[in-house]
């Protein structure tokens, strides 16, 4: 039998960043109804778990590696990809214009701490991929529960009686 833990705001903050990115693209994001260049600039992520770090891959196409900036602050990790905008030559007339041009940033609240200092980053393809190693308070641990036999405190439970 499996037990899973019933974590309320997780999906809270799902449907909150579904609600940001909604409002951002449809209102007052590029692309939106007070944009004049036309498209949405959108980070796409994916963000998993393994049990020694947390692996966070990018897809920010046409983008250099000097136009990419990481960084991490209390819990918040935050990426940032700056394009140049296409300069008009004499001569030429737009018929479709959807690639931004600009910042667009992406913020993840992570789930566990990690150690900056060990962190890995990779850019291939217009992939940037994070390794982050989760720091040793943010591990799980285990518990030696001894038996008396050995010299070991044995666990003491305590029970009350009612009535």
């Amino acid at each position: 039998m499996t037990l899973m833990s019933y974590r309320p705001l997780r999906e809270f903050m799902t449907l909150r960043d579904a609600m940001d990115r909604f409002l951002e693209d449809s209102v007052g994001g590029p692309g939106g109804f007070y944009s004049l260049t036309g498209g949405s600039r959108y980070l796409p992520i994916d963000v998993y778990e393994t049990p020694d770090e947390i692996v966070v891959r990018a897809h920010v196409p046409g983008v250099t590696q000097d136009q990419l900036e990481v960084s991490y602050q209390q819990g918040v990790l935050t990426l940032r990809a700056t394009t140049p905008a296409t300069e008009s030559q004499d001569g030429w007339r737009w018929h479709v214009r959807e690639l931004g041009a600009g910042e667009v940033t992406r913020q993840i609240a992570l789930p566990r701490e990690i150690d900056v200092d060990a962190a890995r980053a990779s850019f291939e393809n217009g992939v940037l991929t994070l390794a982050l190693p989760k720091s040793a308070n943010a591990k799980p641990r285990k518990i030696a529960i001894g038996n008396g036999a050995n010299g070991h405190a044995q666990p003491q439970l305590s029970a009350t009686a009612e009535g």
